[in-house]
């Protein structure tokens, strides 16, 4: 009980916010966000020892209190998701709701068994649906919501039928390599691949993978901006968290590692093919998401010094920056221009050439530009790849082919920004504070992550 007490902390961070709502009419909104991230961020200390063991959830704990402060400084994306702002004038509930999501993500990482994982996972799920829905007389936000709900409702299908077949078989929720190995010793072998079947089919709709994957584009675009953003990088984290407790097990299994291969090609391909022809930004941002889990699906094939996918955490700590300074660009140009659209972007390199070369970064490092760390990140996976040797022959192919077609959708917002002439009395963006600073470190760390095989090497 005592492992759990920073989730304790949050949830009654999240209720007390939630009375003060109630009871402090008068006390402005965005002072719940902020107290919501500084509560949030005052949770990292207690995972400071043992750093690489607690990663994912250090990544989770960083992309709540991010998207918090992307929901402060951008109060009018959130009323501009809202056909009738005076009644949703950025309820203090909105930034309640990703504590609570952030408590299942964490509580999800610690679990002991398959029950806990799935009431963590639940907590998190039911979280998301409601922000994704939360402006309810927003036809975008409602559609995205009934999207994301029905086909949450089929993937928690099948990780609940997983683990009735898993019990079935073992007798037990205690999930371990020990009664895994003994179960598929005997001729429960066939039911238990297909309990595993079931249970990744469930966590590839946190992923964004193959054949999990029909949501995004269509939720990410309806969603609000803080939204999007938080499902992007938070979801993400937890669902890899997930599949890595989930393959663990069955790691080194020839039919798995195909199986985990065959998936991660598919989402490479579905990822980059629906990415090229989008022009609106956020809906392509969501084929980007399903383009970078297929990045990240081959570093679980195999394993390295005995580990499962020791490296996937640094692509997600890379993916986390590239995406989130990617929405904090998107959210200023969305409030002050009024468009989502990549076409939004153009002239943004004369009328605002700092904010304009933060962007370049960002996209540059997405589509793996040398000397940034969204490059070393993708090296990081074909090394990964290289060094198993495992179906060498069409995945790495497959990889390089994925890998070239992000430049042309990435570069595409590059090129609006310093090839398209800006609209006739066009006004520079205004950059708040916080963005400012969030958009500075971020491209900071890019290029200082691109930097980093001059100083260590941490591909293992």
């Amino acid at each position: 009980m005592q492992a759990y007490i920073p989730e304790f902390i949050l949830a009654g961070l999240a209720m007390l916010l939630l009375l003060a709502e109630t009871f402090c009419k008068k006390t402005p909104k965005f002072i719940f966000g902020l107290i919501g991230a500084a509560g949030t961020l005052a949770m990292l200390p207690f995972y400071m020892e043992g750093l690489y063991d607690n990663i994912y959830i250090i990544l989770a704990l960083v992309a709540t209190a991010v998207t918090l402060l992307l929901s402060v400084d951008f109060r009018a994306v959130i009323n501009l998701s809202s056909n009738d702002s005076k009644s949703q004038d950025g309820t203090g509930e909105f930034y309640i709701l990703p504590l609570l999501a952030c408590v299942g993500i964490t509580s999800l990482c610690k679990a002991s068994n398959l029950v806990e994982l799935f009431v963590s996972l639940e907590v998190l799920t039911l979280s998301s649906f409601i922000m994704v829905g939360y402006f309810r007389r927003n036809l975008g936000s409602t559609e995205a919501g009934i999207k994301y709900l029905i086909l949450g409702a089929v993937s928690t299908g099948f990780l609940v039928f997983g683990l009735a077949w898993y019990f079935g078989i073992t007798g037990t929720f205690i999930y371990n390599e020990t009664i895994v190995s003994h179960a598929l010793a005997g001729q429960t072998a066939p039911a238990m691949y297909l309990a595993l079947a079931m249970l990744l089919l469930g966590t590839a709709f946190k992923i964004g993978a193959v054949p999990m994957q029909l949501w995004i584009p269509d939720v990410y675009q309806g969603a609000p901006t803080p939204v999007t953003a938080f499902l992007s990088v938070a979801s993400k984290v937890a669902g890899f968290a997930l599949f890595g407790i989930i393959l663990a097990p069955f790691a080194v299994l020839p039919p798995v590692e195909f199986v985990v291969a065959l998936m991660a090609a598919a989402t490479l391909l579905v990822g980059n093919l629906g990415a090229i022809p989008q022009t609106n930004l956020k809906r392509m941002m969501g084929y980007s998401s399903i383009a970078q889990a297929g990045f990240i699906l081959p570093l679980f094939i195999g394993t390295v010094d005995g580990q499962l996918a020791p490296n996937a955490p640094f692509y997600l700590a890379v993916y986390l920056v590239m995406t989130f300074g990617a929405f904090f660009a998107l959210a200023m140009i969305r409030i002050q221009r009024g468009s989502e659209e990549i076409s939004a972007f153009r002239g943004l390199g004369k009328t605002n050439p700092r904010l304009a070369l933060a962007v370049t970064i960002m996209f540059a490092s997405l589509a793996g530009v040398p000397l940034t760390a969204g490059f070393f990140a993708k090296m990081i996976s074909f090394v990964h790849v290289i060094n198993t040797g495992l179906y060498l022959g069409w995945m790495l192919p497959v990889m390089i082919v994925c890998a070239a077609s992000g430049f042309y959708y990435y570069f595409k917002v590059i090129r609006s920004m310093y090839w398209d002439k800006p609209a006739e009395n066009a006004e520079p963006v205004q950059v708040p504070a916080i963005s400012g600073v969030m958009l500075a470190a971020f491209s900071i760390f890019i290029v200082l992550g691109g930097l980093m095989p001059l100083f260590l090497n941490p591909i293992r």
